[in-house]
């Protein structure tokens, strides 16, 4: 059994959206992402579960959470994308990795992109 603050731990507080030529926006990853739940508050989120799989590509970690408000799971999908970019100053330098964090439902539908963390 997971510690659920050990898994709470693992989720970025926030991700970034790409705002088209305007730049980004902050959105708290510490709400309910379901549709009809206007959840916001910790304290009803409860992450209970995880999954991780890696490929050469990327390394995903699926987060489930149990929303008290609804009453309905999701899933915060967290995928880091390895060797997105290299240093152009350094060789020997790791190259640069991004995540990207998605919602799902409970059957692990994709509900959408949320934004990059």
């Amino acid at each position: 059994m997971t510690n659920t603050e050990d898994l709470r731990n693992e989720i970025p507080p926030e991700a970034f959206i790409a705002l088209a030529r305007r730049g980004m926006e902050k959105i708290s990853l510490d709400q309910c992402f379901l549709e009809n739940c206007d959840n916001d508050d910790t304290g009803l989120l409860e992450p209970f579960k995880k999954e991780e799989y890696e490929d050469d590509k990327k390394i995903t970690k699926e987060i489930y959470i149990r929303c008290k408000k609804c009453n309905r799971v999701f899933i915060l999908k967290l995928e880091t994308l390895k060797k997105v970019a290299k240093s152009t100053r350094d060789q020997n330098e790791e190259p640069l990795s991004m995540g990207v964090v998605y919602a799902l439902d409970e059957n692990k539908k994709n509900l959408g992109h949320i934004g990059y963390f």
